[in-house]
């Protein structure tokens, strides 16, 4: 069957060109390598097979405990490496990455979510395994999967085969136009292969000389020399300018480096959003880490409410996100600051920005000199109990004395609010703190660390993987673990064990429990292949962890029994929870948040 359509290949277009013809296969290996990508992550399936077949010899297929999971790694890695691919098979195996592919929408990652899918062969009035079809329905129905990522908004299409003889089909074409969409446009995109196309002929294309090639906008936002000549009118008269940088900037190496170089050039101090955490070296001079309204740091936030007279505002997100802007708090003074210049950066890779940087960097702009606030860190003793308290702190100390960055991965719930108090060094993945904090699905920080542990390991890199987890959502996901058995991956998780669900708690409900307290965590991690310890102590603590650290040998669990009372949670979660009381309408919360903000103490 397949050399009859190649012969009428031939016959239309001549046999050099018949011959030259690549499988789909083929096409879309060399379409993922010229995007940079040396593995993906999945489940296999039937579906799935012949385009594991095509993969396999040149990319690493990496198998995953589940399909969501396997979603979810793809995230970590575009995070890291600038492109995700997740492979899966129809339906039954794409379905559960819905969820992955709703969280990189909001955090603008490029994911391929490729799923297998029935050839066009098969297609007819029959329900096959897989498709989602009742037994009563009087129709087949095929594109349940399309239509469920479509109504993410997010482009997703089944790529199609020859429609007219002797015309090979356009496929691999079409491959190219999606994945080139996702990374310009930092946006995922959902693509089903026929089983049966991936071993056909498709029309071969010329891939540009390099990803800087690549077509993109023709056209170039006017008006960057005027905005620049604004800004630099408000840098001549400013005293103590800052530069607000936002979360649309993370995987924009060029602007990261320009808004650098900037900053240096003039000696005006830096912070990022909540969501733009570690995109920057935090100890930097010039970096005053994240800001957040009343969750920052008191000196931070003193320094930028009530000293700077000029703010800068770079690649913030469009629409105001709560979980940036205090939560809605009202207490987010950036976000409202009236002596400001904001460059959002609407074009494509946001070329406007750094067309407008561009203009500064030759301006005539006085250097401010930035004297950094310095900020006292607690008293550390060792015979304190560690707890949520100042857990921050005490690795905030080690960080000072390993000249190895740490790089972390957060879990969503306490572990990932208290995370803002981390300082981070500038890690060789381009990011110290990865996370999904924005859309907020719980049980992703073991796939986001495997995706850093296998570019760290790809590497040879001496970063050091430190995940932080409650237990709670370290029961989401510890089935990943296998996978750093199996790939002699290096990681240190941070198991702040209270067994329930303490973030938010409003009742003793049983729902909030999580956990047992004779659950063996230690010797779970002994089963695949890794080691533990309890520690209690700040000084237990701190020396297992420069052992591990050291050591960088498989996975090293410290458990940390944490407990609930106020004087063991660190200040973001103390706030955090008191605000969360007060919205849900618990009327002691809804007095104490009232008083906190009519006394002005939230500072």
């Amino acid at each position: 069957m397949m050399n009859n359509v190649v012969d009428k290949y031939a016959q239309n277009f001549g046999e050099e060109y018949a011959s030259s013809l690549p499988s789909l296969g083929e096409a879309m290996v060399k379409v993922l390598k010229f995007f940079g990508c040396q593995r993906m992550y999945g489940v296999g399936g039937d579906y799935a097979a012949n385009l594991i077949g095509a993969f396999e010899k040149e990319l690493s297929v990496c198998p995953s405990s589940n399909e969501m999971h396997a979603g979810f790694t793809a995230c970590g890695q575009a995070e890291i490496e600038g492109l995700g691919v997740c492979l899966t098979t129809y339906t039954v195996g794409s379905l559960p990455c819905v969820s992955a592919a709703a969280l990189a929408i909001t955090e603008k990652l490029p994911v391929i979510f490729i799923s297998g899918a029935p050839g066009e062969n098969e297609i007819n009035n029959m329900a096959l395994h897989h498709t989602v079809s009742s037994f009563s329905t009087w129709r087949t129905e095929y594109d349940a999967a399309l239509d469920a990522f479509k109504a993410l908004g997010m482009r997703s299409e089944r790529l199609s085969g020859a429609r007219s003889a002797g015309q090979p089909n356009v496929a691999a074409e079409h491959l190219f136009r999606l994945v080139s969409h996702a990374y310009l446009s930092k946006q995922p995109v959902f693509i089903e292969i026929p089983r049966d196309l991936v071993l056909s002929k498709t029309q071969a294309i010329q891939l540009p000389i390099s990803i800087e090639k690549l077509p993109q906008e023709i056209f170039i936002l006017k008006g960057a020399q005027s905005v620049a000549k604004q800004v630099i009118t408000k840098l001549n008269v400013a005293k103590k300018p800052l530069l607000f940088l936002g979360e649309k900037a993370k995987l924009n190496k060029a602007l990261l480096g320009k808004v650098k170089k900037f900053c240096d050039k003039y000696q005006i101090p830096y912070v990022t959003s909540w969501l733009a955490k570690g995109i920057l070296d935090e100890f930097d001079p010039l970096s005053l880490g994240a800001y957040n309204g009343v969750f920052s740091d008191p000196k931070i936030r003193d320094y930028i409410e009530h000293e700077v007279d000029y703010v800068l505002e770079i690649s913030t997100s469009i629409n105001q996100l709560d979980t940036n802007t205090a939560f809605a708090t009202g207490t987010h003074l950036l976000s409202v600051f009236e002596n400001r210049t904001v460059l959002k950066g609407t074009s494509q890779l946001e070329r406007d920005i750094i067309t407008t940087l561009d203009y500064l960097m030759d301006a005539d702009i006085p250097s401010f000199n930035f004297q950094n606030v310095h900020q006292e860190s607690s008293t550390l003793i060792g015979e304190d109990r560690i707890d949520f308290h100042n857990l921050t702190g005490v690795l905030n100390h080690l960080q000072t004395q390993d000249e190895n960055p740490y790089v972390y991965f957060p879990e969503i719930g306490n572990s990932y609010f208290a995370s803002y108090s981390l300082k981070t060094r500038m890690s060789s993945l381009g990011r110290s703190w990865i996370t999904n904090p924005w859309y907020a699905a719980m049980g992703t920080s073991l796939p986001y660390a495997r995706a850093a542990c296998k570019q760290l390991q790809h590497s040879g890199a001496s970063d050091v993987a430190v995940v932080i987890t409650g237990d709670g959502g370290f029961n989401f996901q510890l089935n990943d673990l296998i996978h750093f058995l199996r790939d002699d991956l290096n990681v240190i998780i941070i198991y702040m064990r209270n067994n329930i669900f303490h973030l938010g708690k409003n009742s003793d409900a049983d729902i909030y429990n999580c956990s047992d307290k004779k659950f063996d965590v230690i010797g779970l991690v002994k089963a695949f292949g890794g080691d533990g310890k309890q520690c209690t102590t700040v000084a237990e603590f701190s020396d297992y962890f420069r052992l591990c650290a050291k050591e960088q040998a498989g996975i090293r669990l410290i458990e940390v029994p944490a407990i609930t009372e106020e004087q063991y949670q660190c200040r973001e979660i103390s706030l955090l929870n008191l605000y969360i009381k007060a919205q849900n309408g618990i009327p002691d919360a809804i007095t104490k948040w009232d008083a906190l903000k009519n006394n002005d103490l939230l500072g």
